[in-house]
């Protein structure tokens, strides 16, 4: 029997740099309080982009969004 081997989205998104308290507070069934987190802290959310559009190098993003 062959057994298909995958990675779990959860790995893959540690792989692309989403922070793993980040993760945390996704598997929390009430979620995080994003409102707050989103009124008090800054972050660089370019891993964001790399994790939704995985193909697109550095030098079409740059291109692409001007």
């Amino acid at each position: 029997m062959t057994q298909l081997l995958t990675t779990h989205p959860v790995m893959t998104a540690l792989a692309a740099g989403v922070p793993l308290s980040l993760l945390a507070d996704l598997a929390n069934p009430a979620g995080p309080d994003s409102r707050r987190i989103h009124d008090t802290e800054t972050a660089d959310l370019s891993w964001l982009q790399d994790l939704v559009f995985p193909a697109t190098s550095g030098s079409a993003r740059l291109h692409a969004t001007g």
